[in-house]
């Protein structure tokens, strides 16, 4: 099945949404893919997640240039200077989002000037409504001069490249200056507005007395508006709910604007395609668009990886989802899907594992402990391990490597630790040379790796095993000959946390370092159901039992949250009728009212 949707373009809808091109006009070398360029400052960047997560599902490509503690003013200068984008970058750009949302209004057309030339002053101007109107009428400009531009794909084109613009709310409705502002900005140039306040699931309205503004539970720390304590900036990361759900609310509205279709669909992927008999067997179900909660075989789950864990593994099984659903009540495109995680029956150690460090260039790590994992600011680390393969049965069914995640080191954002939970793509390639304790950044990259497969790692999954399948890998290299193999493991996530697995020479951990895991053919179990937890919230009659008092928030079958509340008892009386889900203290349950 397809793990990212591919849309589907209404020809209709996008005339009507922005500056037609006709098939003359529209470059044979025109391969499709939307581009989305997003400016903002730190609700943007990033280590946030949303609009990546947002961009992938949408099959488009992704180029962020938010920098955390700037506003629409540098975004304006840096277009004076020519220096924010390339005219490369402006040629492939399709939409071109504004995310900057600070709490200032505007849409104050006191200072506004006819023209793009006629701010004189832009270099050095602080006022937001008057770089507001900058960047939009320079990028319109821009996005014409194309015309004239004979290394441009709308050369020679009668208006340039069509105009698409962004907008965006603050991810909640605290900003109560910027966010009827943006609204009249939107209304005033006919744009569409990414509307995270209205769709996000609270209101700052459903705080009672003396009870903590809801955003503040999704947020890692506070600003102040008024006299009113709100969350400030959200909880970041590709895994992070809050991240999660600002991204179907953006790609849900560039779906509107540009005639798209995303299905709602999910994958199943094995965090370790193969276990030990009598361990845990856990798989990562990931959800493309849709709306939170969704719903596998009649649980609610609020987590994108879902961990769908079977424990005591003695035979190998296959996980298969019946019936996946979100909280509209779509049902996923793909109907049905599985995977299955084999047991060992063989467990090969390695010959060699290290680790290359980009700050102690001249360096061996052959007998450090941990096998070390980074990437950025001239601190990047990836790891080497090589195994032989004159023990590998010839019938082996399947064949995996896997390490064990020990301990991460959070990377920082200008100097700040910030929590994170994201989602890390570590990259498997390999090779079949050998390597000695002499190995070092120096001359790491003296030999050729070719890529092999993936995996994701999130720090939910610490002291747990990640694992690669390199069956056919492996199985091909030890046909031409080979008497070992060996894998480079490495990361381009931007996020630059240290993330540390256990080595063969390791004292703490001494069972758990890198391993090759070999299955031979056997039964499979299947297993369709998903364990829910136990709950800790629980409905009776027309109220809501929440005994640890932790904030509880009732979805309606849209979607929409339309109860948020920390009582240890809450009325449902109020409620329409209709099916209810509750999420809250780690729990997610369904009632009917």
């Amino acid at each position: 099945m397809n793990t990212i949707a591919k849309y589907i373009v209404s020809a209709a809808l996008l005339a009507a949404s922005a500056p037609a091109v006709s098939a003359a006009e529209t470059p044979a070398d025109d391969n499709g893919k939307l581009t989305f360029l997003l400016t903002g400052a730190s609700f943007s960047v990033p280590e946030n997640g949303w609009f990546e997560i947002g961009c992938e599902d949408l099959g488009a490509e992704a180029i962020n240039k938010a920098v955390s503690g700037e506003a629409i003013y540098h975004t304006a200068r840096r277009m004076n200077l020519g220096t924010f984008y390339t005219t490369e970058e402006l040629d492939r750009t399709d939409v071109f989002v504004i995310g900057h949302v600070h709490n200032q209004n505007v849409a104050n057309e006191q200072w506004l000037k006819e023209k793009w030339e006629d701010y004189t002053s832009i270099a050095t101007t602080t006022d937001y409504s008057v770089a507001y109107d900058y960047v939009i009428k320079r990028y319109i400009a821009d996005c014409e001069a194309l015309k004239d531009n004979p290394d441009s794909k709308y050369y020679g084109t009668e208006a340039g490249k069509p105009v698409k613009i962004m907008f965006c709310t603050h991810w909640h409705d605290a900003r109560t200056t910027y966010n009827p502002a943006i609204r009249k900005l939107a209304e005033k140039w006919g744009f569409p507005l990414v509307k995270f306040d209205d769709n996000i699931g609270f209101s700052r309205l459903d705080a009672a007395d003396g009870e903590d503004q809801p955003s503040r539970k999704f947020a890692h720390d506070t600003e102040k508006i008024g006299e009113t304590v709100y969350g400030w900036h959200p909880l970041r990361g590709s895994n992070s709910f809050i991240q999660r759900r600002m991204a179907q609310i953006f790609v849900e509205e560039a779906c509107k604007y540009l005639g798209l279709e995303v299905p709602f669909d999910y994958a199943l992927t094995p965090a370790s395609p193969l276990v030990v008999k009598g361990e845990t067997a856990r798989m990562l179900v990931n959800f493309t668009a849709g709306h939170y909660p969704f719903d596998i075989d009649g649980t609610a789950v609020n987590a994108c990886p879902h961990f769908w864990e079977v424990e005591n593994v003695q035979e190998n099984v296959t996980f298969k989802a019946e019936a996946v659903s979100d909280a509209k009540g779509t049902e996923a495109a793909s109907g049905s899907s599985q995977a299955s995680i084999m047991v060992a029956d063989k467990v090969i150690a390695p010959s060699y594992d290290s680790f290359v460090h980009q700050a102690e260039q001249s360096k061996g790590h052959a007998d450090a402990e941990t096998l070390d994992l980074k990437n950025g600011d001239g601190w990047t680390r990836r790891i080497y391990i090589t195994f032989p393969l004159a023990d590998l049965p010839e019938n082996a069914d399947r064949i995996g490597i896997r390490l064990y995640y020990e301990s991460v080191v959070p990377g920082k954002l200008n100097n700040e630790n910030r929590p994170h939970d994201g989602i890390e793509t570590l990259e498997l390639a390999g090779n079949t040379s050998t390597y000695t304790a002499n190995l070092t950044w120096d001359n790491h990259h003296s030999h050729v790796f070719e890529p092999v497969t993936t995996a994701q790692l999130t720090q939910n999954m610490l002291n747990s095993y990640v694992g690669w399948d390199v069956t056919d890998f492996v199985k091909a290299k030890k046909q031409e000959g080979a008497s070992n193999v060996t894998f480079r493991i490495s990361t381009p996530y931007q996020w630059r946390s240290l993330s540390r697995f256990t080595s063969s020479e390791s004292t703490a951990n001494p069972d758990k370092g890198p391993q090759m895991l070999i299955a031979l053919p056997r039964e499979t179990t299947s297993v369709s159901t998903v364990a829910a937890s136990e709950p800790s919230i629980s409905v009776s009659g027309k109220t809501l039992s929440n005994p640890a008092g932790q904030p509880v928030m009732i979805y309606a079958p849209d979607g929409r949250a339309v109860v948020v509340s920390s009582a240890t008892d809450i009325d449902l009386s109020a409620l329409a009728p209709g099916l209810y889900i509750v999420r809250g203290n780690n729990s997610v349950i369904k009632f009917a009212r």
